[in-house]
């Protein structure tokens, strides 16, 4: 559970124990909260301005603005040694298309097919008409690019680790 403090509790972030998403290739949590000086020099280079400051004044990845475009201009605009090697996985991170897909309930909608660049998210037909997506886990890169698009947030990104 987050910390229980003053500024805790007037922003309510004692409410949410999901972990942030931080920028990409920033790795493990308790290394970027050691070293993360909070400059916000990540902030403004990001492309798609998906960062932002997040919980504690660190840096966030808000999937609901955009796709991250893995473009390292975080990782370059940082002053200290936090990122680890482009060449390396950016991130750990696993998307999910949940029961509220509004497919689920009879309506046509391919919203995330339409904004998945890898083609991760298809559409198969079904016997009752319907087309219902399938993730291709491999083909997912998880940019996040789907999930703003989605009329009613049926889509997640959670930490691989936290399956």
């Amino acid at each position: 559970m987050a910390e229980l403090s003053r500024r805790g509790l007037l922003t309510g972030s004692w409410r949410s124990d999901a972990p942030a998403f931080r920028p990409p290739w920033s790795g493990d949590e308790s290394h970027f909260l050691i070293e993360c000086v909070r400059c916000d020099a990540c902030l403004p280079v990001c492309e798609t301005r998906v960062l932002k400051r997040g919980r504690g004044g660190y840096p966030e990845v808000d999937f609901s603005k955009g796709e991250c475009t893995f473009c390292y201009s975080c990782a370059d605009a940082c002053p200290q040694q936090l990122f680890h090697a482009r060449e390396t996985s950016p991130w750990e991170h696993v998307l999910f298309i949940t029961e509220r897909c509004v497919a689920r309930s009879g309506v046509e909608c391919r919203s995330c097919q339409d904004a998945c660049e890898t083609q991760a998210i298809t559409f198969r037909p079904t016997a009752q008409g319907i087309s219902f997506p399938q993730l291709n886990r491999s083909a997912c890169n998880a940019c996040g690019g789907c999930i703003a698009g989605c009329p009613v947030s049926a889509l997640t990104m959670r930490h691989a680790d936290a399956n």
